[in-house]
């Protein structure tokens, strides 16, 4: 599952901000203050079979508020906060950078420091793609503070290592009922994520009071009177009761590869900060593994593929065993295997032994810990790999067919009420 950045494309503000904005070329730029209808009051409730009762994240969605939320790396017990205030069209503008040492250091000032503001595609950008992809912005405080994103786009921070993302409005959609949930994973998630019922389409008009670097604009999605614009996997989550906070990008990994080495392209290469900055969900439903598998799988000889598997699986349980001692539940899904080619090529017995270890590693660490569960997706996937009569899997045999996407989505909803022992 590449990471399609050739699609990407960089738009460079006026100098004095340091504002670097990414976006896929099929979106409308994004780089202004969002306003898409009004969000729903959150009453505290408590998550799905979860080990500890912790309170929601704070949910940002009256004009005039203001707030902070935090991330925590255990790796450097670092902990890092976004302050925010939220405009009258329930815009989420960053006021405040900081980082300490828990458990009682000074909060240190890192304003200067060049931070990521990631934000979701409004459901009008994208109704009729194949995938949903996160807009994201690079730049210190004092470009940051000039971008307001709605709180019901989940805007979020990646700190300046990469380590850590602290969310400002996570949970959105969805009414107090079991609890909180957040699914995580690669494109075969953001396959899940596009509201076909949408119109295609945007309103833009002027919104007043609003200050950017580039033009301010409001984006109103049109829907469909009378259908849902909520996408396949939200729809089963809601359905079955829970507040979701839904992340999935393309190329995405357990683990990132050795030569990944800048802080935030690390943080783009894997989902660990985004694990880490929804430590407080009710349960947590992680889908990764088939880039890792393709990863090494691809190794140009023996000597580096056996290299990158060991790399892969030693990393590996250093993050399972992390997330272990998480209070919420943490379900785990192991990956499809059979029939997966490359350009044409099959990637063959390289790719299903990576596979097969990593799916083994997530079984076992699901048996020895009481915060792990599994899904075995895997077996389910691999009665309909590509080639077979009721195929669940498209021609490039990784990405979903729409018999895929209902099998999937249904899956993840039964992994998010799976709990833990």
């Amino acid at each position: 599952m590449p990471a399609h950045t050739a699609q990407d494309q960089q738009i460079e503000a006026p100098a004095d901000t340091g504002l670097h904005l990414r976006r896929h070329r099929s979106t409308r730029a994004v780089l202004l203050v969002v306003a898409v209808g009004a969000v729903a009051a959150i009453a505290a409730v408590v998550g799905v079979r979860q080990l500890r009762t912790d309170p929601p994240p704070p949910w940002p969605a009256q004009a005039a508020q203001i707030g902070s939320s935090t991330c925590t790396d255990p790796s450097t017990n670092q902990q890092w906060r976004v302050s925010w205030e939220v405009s009258s069209e329930l815009g989420v503008r960053p006021t405040a950078l900081h980082v300490r040492t828990l458990p009682n250091g000074a909060w240190l000032d890192r304003a200067n420091d060049r931070w990521q503001l990631r934000w979701n595609q409004a459901p009008a950008e994208v109704a009729g793609t194949d995938f949903a992809w996160n807009h994201d912005l690079t730049a210190p405080l004092s470009g940051l503070s000039q971008v307001a994103v709605s709180a019901s786009l989940s805007p979020r921070f990646v700190t300046p290592d990469g380590a850590c993302t602290v969310y400002t409005a996570p949970f959105g959609p969805g009414a107090p009922g079991k609890g909180s949930v957040a699914v995580i994973g690669d494109s075969l998630i953001a396959q899940l994520v596009p509201a076909a019922a949408t119109a295609s389409g945007t309103t833009v008009s002027a919104a007043p009071g609003a200050t950017t670097p580039a033009q301010t604009s409001v984006v109103t999605p049109t829907a469909v009177p009378g259908e849902p614009a909520t996408g396949p996997l939200l729809t089963a989550l809601l359905d079955r009761g829970h507040r979701a906070q839904i992340d999935g990008q393309g190329g995405r990994r357990w683990v990132a590869a050795q030569e990944e080495l800048d802080a935030l392209e690390l943080a783009n290469g894997t989902m660990k900060d985004e694990l880490r900055g929804l430590r407080e969900a009710g349960s947590v439903v992680v889908a990764l593994g088939t880039n890792d598998a393709n990863w090494a799988g691809l190794a140009p000889d023996d000597v580096q593929f056996e290299s990158r598997l060991s790399w892969t699986l030693e990393n590996l349980q250093q993050t399972i065993d992390e997330l272990a001692q998480r209070g919420h539940c943490t379900v785990l899904l192991t990956m499809a295997a059979q029939g997966k080619v490359n350009a044409g090529t099959p990637r063959g017995n390289r790719f299903e032994l990576t596979a097969a270890r990593i799916n083994a590693l997530l079984k076992q660490k699901a048996d020895a810990e009481p915060r792990l569960a599994l899904y075995d997706w895997g077996s389910q996937g691999d009665q309909h790999a590509f080639g077979t009569a009721d195929s669940w899997f498209g021609a490039d045999t990784v990405h979903l067919s729409p018999a895929g996407i209902t099998a999937y989505s249904r899956a993840l909803s039964e992994a998010a009420d799976l709990g833990c022992s």
